[in-house]
């Protein structure tokens, strides 16, 4: 079973991108991180979160995925959408 509140933990306590990346690596979340974004839908589209989701499918670890994100500049719109989403 997926770790979800964990990650959103790790987001939480995670004031840098590459901080986020080494909790998620050591942790060995980065597929269920994966499966989480890959799930997320909003009511209302946001084109961060859609190439979030690019960005996750394409990476093959946590570093590639980080870079990724640093590159787009998405880890603050990221770690926003970790931590507010709500699993039950």
């Amino acid at each position: 079973m997926p770790d979800y509140k964990q990650i959103q933990d790790i987001a939480r306590s995670s004031l840098m991108a590459d901080f986020f990346a080494v909790r998620i690596d050591e942790e060995g979340l980065f597929d269920d991180m994966k499966a989480m974004f890959a799930a997320m839908k909003l009511p209302t589209p946001l084109p961060a979160l859609d190439r979030i989701k690019v960005i996750a499918a394409n990476a093959t670890d946590a570093n590639t995925f980080i870079d990724g994100i640093k590159d787009g500049d998405l880890f603050t719109p990221m770690r926003d959408l970790l931590m507010k989403v709500n699993i039950g």
